[in-house]
């Protein structure tokens, strides 16, 4: 369950704060990345900003995340215009 507490640390921070998380073991991968779905529900219906949810693909990822990798656990969006990604839609951002 995410809680307010990391809702709001994850709405604060940078990448690089959030690395800092993982690196220390203070937060999981998997925390961050429940964080970051969290926000998307509540803040998309207003922004329409993330069309294709790949949540599952980002939860399979956290499980396999190298936490000494410099941006170790820190979700991201990804943009498919002129760009592929294995298990995504390729619709070069045109409905």
């Amino acid at each position: 369950m995410v809680t307010d507490s990391l809702l709001k640390t994850y709405a604060e921070s940078d990448a690089l704060d959030l690395a800092g998380l993982v690196h220390s073991g203070q937060v999981s991968p998997g925390e961050l990345v429940e964080a970051a779905i969290t926000l998307v529900e509540r803040l998309n219906p207003a922004l329409n900003a993330v069309i294709h949810r790949l949540y599952d693909m980002a939860r399979a990822q956290a499980e396999t995340v190298d936490t000494s990798a410099p941006f170790a656990g820190v979700p991201f969006l990804l943009k498919e215009l002129a760009s592929s990604w294995t298990g995504a839609p390729n619709t070069n951002s045109s409905f």
